[in-house]
């Protein structure tokens, strides 16, 4: 019996047997969708998280670039010129990127009054520091604040506005109120247009005192950027250096965003690659006295993606079970299918079919049911995942949705796996099929 001859026999049968093989396709089905749902939804929270990580909490799409032995960004050292940074805005892989230095000078006040533990920075790109409200700077004359100089902007207004009207000061209600300042609508409307001043020596080494500054953004609450930094235009840049004969303003270290995570390593490689070389302006001034740190959170994000994947690994052992199930379903259908059938493989045998041909029928069968319910199980997986993602979301009362992440390479192992099943769970029953003694089959009632 040829193998077209025994497909068409094959899906005879099964028209014939609808009900029984609906259930042997569901079976089958079941344990797929459970595969499919589990490694779905985990690749989902996985890049749920990640992308927590990367525009949140850590910032994890983050290379921070700086001279050793410097604190953080913000070291003794200002050897990073803006050509440094327009070539690596230029390199493969790379989003944005900005240079960050400490004004010269510093102190920032709020109706005279000094803001205790206010930092400002000059920075340049509106795509590095996130805002919970207004906007980026956009030029001189204009302040991003960070989230502890928002609330304390917000507590001496509330403060001011309950005197004004009279009023009892509630310390404790303030408090509550100016907890997160740029994502309370009315208590951030309050803070944006408000005017602080700052004191800063320029590159002349002139001393601006008091130089009114309107606030347009408040910072977004993160990790990786500090709630007591504020940010200026790079007019407020207080030091140059002169390279080449030309003299340009040097700053304190390089914050750059990669497009994609995953490349996230490949491209502080080239960032490693270009500071390494007299290319860089940081590297001429510099020299080869120390070396330029690339640092990433390539070990965190790995640690993630670990824990995920042992996790994917043990729930998906867990849902193999159902699968086996479905195996021992399939099974037992085809034994089945083998003794209504008797009758019919004697004639077959008598008829000239070989061993070989009524172990193809048999094993067509079961592969096709097995198949099928495979992909059914991988569309039914889907389904799940979305479904789950959404009620999760939903319950959690997340900002965004979970996303639904297909992961390929899974389906083609879950089709993969539908035909090893079916092989496996029709090979017995077509073993004995095949073994039919046709003499006693035609007997056979």
């Amino acid at each position: 019996m040829e193998l077209r001859e025994a497909v068409r026999l094959s899906f005879t049968n099964i028209k014939s047997h609808k009900l029984r093989n609906i259930l042997a396709v569901l079976s089958v089905t079941i344990g797929i969708a459970a595969v499919i749902a589990v490694v779905t939804m985990s690749k989902g929270f996985e890049s749920s998280l990640l992308d927590v990580l990367t525009k949140d909490l850590l910032r994890a799409n983050m290379i921070s670039i700086a001279v050793e032995g410097s604190r953080s960004l913000f070291g003794a050292d200002r050897v990073f010129t803006r050509r440094d940074v327009e070539r690596v805005r230029a390199m493969p892989g790379v989003a944005a990127a900005d240079v960050f230095a400490p004004v010269n000078g510093n102190p920032l006040k709020y109706k005279g009054r000094l803001i205790s533990g206010a930092n400002v920075r000059v920075t340049t790109s509106r795509e590095i520091i996130p805002l919970d409200a207004g906007r980026f700077v956009e030029g001189p004359g204009e302040v991003v604040i960070g989230v502890a100089v928002a609330r304390t902007i917000c507590k001496r207004l509330l403060a001011d506005e309950l005197k004004a009207q009279g009023q009892e000061v509630d310390e404790e209600e303030i408090e509550t109120r100016c907890e997160h300042p740029g994502r309370t609508p009315e208590i951030a409307q309050k803070i944006l247009g408000q005017t602080v001043e700052l004191t800063y020596i320029d590159s002349e080494k002139k001393v601006h005192r008091g130089e009114p500054l309107t606030v347009v953004g408040i910072v977004k609450e993160s990790e990786f950027i500090s709630s007591r930094n504020s940010y200026v235009s790079i007019d407020y840049q207080g030091f140059t250096e002169t390279i080449e004969g030309e003299e340009l303003p040097v700053f304190t270290g390089l914050v750059v965003s990669v497009a994609d995570i995953e490349e996230l390593e490949a491209v502080a490689q080239r960032l490693r690659e270009y500071f390494d070389s007299y290319e860089s302006d940081a590297r001429k001034l510099i020299g080869d006295d120390k070396e330029i740190e690339v640092s990433t959170l390539k070990e965190i994000v790995d640690e993630i993606r670990q824990n995920f994947a042992q996790f994917t690994v043990w729930i998906g052992a867990v849902a193999v079970v159902a699968l086996l199930v479905g195996m021992i379903g399939v099974m037992n259908i085809m034994l089945i299918t083998v003794k209504e059938r008797t009758r019919e493989i004697g004639v077959m045998k008598a008829t000239g079919a070989t061993r070989g041909g009524v172990l193809r029928l048999f094993l067509t069968e079961a592969v096709f049911i097995c198949v099928l319910g495979a992909v059914f199980g991988i569309l039914a997986g889907i389904g799940l995942a979305e479904v789950f993602n959404r009620f999760t979301a939903s319950l959690f009362e997340m900002d965004e949705s979970i996303p639904l992440v297909f992961v390929w390479d899974w389906y083609a192992i879950a089709v993969i796996t539908g035909m090893i099943v079916g092989i496996v769970s029709g090979l017995y029953p077509a073993w004995q099929a095949a073994r039919v003694n046709p003499i006693e089959a035609l007997r056979y009632e």
